[in-house]
């Protein structure tokens, strides 16, 4: 393996002398932590997505304010709904800045479930705060953002501290796969539940009050430390710390990291290039999936949920299948596993845009569509694996770089299709997805020309900031 840790045969052994609990989950806690973990990730993006989706169902707030203005609703504004997706952004960009130092201090237990109680605030406000107008949406919108900007530092840390080393890849897979999975379920329910007589403020109210149980669930249950979880036996501590330098959450080593030094490291710099890439075409499916299938395809709504969510169904399939694969790719050399983690996934999404952009026939259009989301899947599991092998120890710290830059492109892109897709028209989609499918390209392009992983300083774990 090309991580650095180590641990003496004596603290392995000590590890046999801690105290055997009654209920110890048949020495699969890690795996528990796992599934909580997963639904509460999903959840938080669930809410997050929402809006894209719901934007969409809204036409009783237009129709009742025609009633009494023959003015132009914002919700009819390309500009305005861009607006509400970049406000999310922000939020999020504001909540990914104080993230490392909370979760260094207070721990991910404490940070993930302030962030998600906060974003379960912003999803069951939303209802009300589109009756009163835009400026009350930007604000739900900005809980929204606070709440899943620290999804990235969660889905490293936890694999982090609860994972072996030989089921990392695993543990990534699975936690990524919620951004899949929140689609699967969020775009069907969506969809039914705009058409039926509950209306679509009933899915901010179901979604958002499930976050705040599971959310509770996991503040319940979660440690931070596996040593000093209630139902992990002696035996399952040792598989999960076997080869690993053992570090406390709160050390000074991990709240004194110069941010600097982070940035400055060529690796770091070049992931994270590839990355702006991956993470701009990866919001243009996510955010923008169900407006390009219903205004560009003429999809009807229902349509576009089950059309939306299937490919993301297909995508989580291929996201279990790869997470146990990368486990056992150790005898491949770390630069081609930077090339294939980082760079495969990216180039061919790219294909797929540039398919949606050339083609005008609609089948053609959503086979393309469903190639450039499965393979978007992998784009999470390419980035964890890239920043464990330049990072190792600061992976936490990596994953905040990362999630800033994901979060500076989601809140730029909706500007850039406020200003070329004015209408929603099938000329407009077609060359902004020209633009998106060259963009990654040229962010991409210069990696397997640049990665290198020896011969150069890395962010090693004996790094002293």
């Amino acid at each position: 393996m090309s991580f650095d840790y180590k641990q003496t045969d004596f603290e392995i052994e000590n590890l046999g002398k801690k105290q055997e609990r009654s209920w110890m989950c048949w020495g699969k806690t890690r795996f528990l932590i796992l599934l909580i973990g997963l639904v509460c990730i999903t959840c938080t993006n669930a809410n997050m997505i929402l809006m894209n989706f719901t934007v969409i169902c809204m036409n009783d707030v237009i129709s009742e304010q025609k009633t009494y203005t023959n003015g132009t609703h914002w919700l009819e504004k390309s500009s305005d709904i861009s607006l509400t997706f970049s406000a999310a952004a922000v939020g999020a960009i504001f909540g990914t800045i104080p993230a490392v130092t909370f979760i260094a201090r207070y721990g991910i237990r404490r940070v993930l479930t302030v962030y998600g109680i906060l974003s379960a605030a912003g999803t069951i406000l939303m209802p009300l705060a589109v009756n009163y107008g835009l400026i009350a949406v930007l604000i739900a919108r900005l809980f929204q953002g606070i709440g899943a900007s620290v999804l990235y530092s969660s889905i490293g840390t936890i694999s982090e501290s609860w994972s072996p080393i030989t089921e990392i890849g695993t543990f990534v897979a699975f936690l990524s796969s919620a951004f899949q999975i929140s689609n699967i379920v969020t775009m069907p329910t969506a969809g039914f539940l705009c058409e039926s007589a509950l209306g679509w403020r009933s899915i901010y109210y179901i979604f958002g009050w499930i976050t705040v149980v599971f959310y509770l669930v996991f503040f319940w249950y979660y440690n931070d430390a596996p040593d000093k979880h209630k139902n992990v036996s002696s035996n399952e501590l040792k598989k999960i710390r076997d080869g690993k330098i053992i570090t406390s959450s709160t050390s000074k080593t991990v709240q004194n990291v110069k941010f600097i030094q982070v940035f400055t490291n060529w690796e770091v710099f070049e992931i994270t290039l590839a990355i702006i890439g991956g993470s701009t075409s990866v919001i243009c499916l996510n955010n923008y999936g169900p407006i390009y299938l219903n205004k560009v395809l003429g999809l009807n709504i229902r349509e576009t949920g089950y059309s939306n969510a299937i490919p993301y169904f297909f995508a989580a399939i291929v996201k279990f299948a790869a997470g146990p694969i990368t486990d056992k790719l150790a005898h491949i050399s770390e630069r081609i596993r930077l090339i294939i983690f980082a760079l495969v996934p990216q180039i061919t999404m790219a294909i797929g845009f540039l398919i949606m952009s050339f083609t005008t026939h609609v089948i053609i259009a959503q086979v393309a569509y469903t190639f450039s989301v499965v393979l978007a899947g992998l784009n999470v599991i390419g980035m964890v694996k890239c920043a464990q092998i330049v990072a190792e120890k600061h992976l936490t710290l990596i994953m905040a770089v990362i999630s800033m830059s994901s979060w500076v492109s989601a809140f730029i892109l909706p500007i850039v299709i406020g200003v070329i897709c004015p209408t929603n028209s099938h000329s407009e989609w077609s060359r902004f997805y020209l633009f998106v499918a060259i963009f990654v390209i040229l962010t991409n392009l210069p990696f397997p020309f640049l990665a290198r992983v020896s011969g150069r300083k890395r962010v090693s774990p004996e790094t002293k900031f």
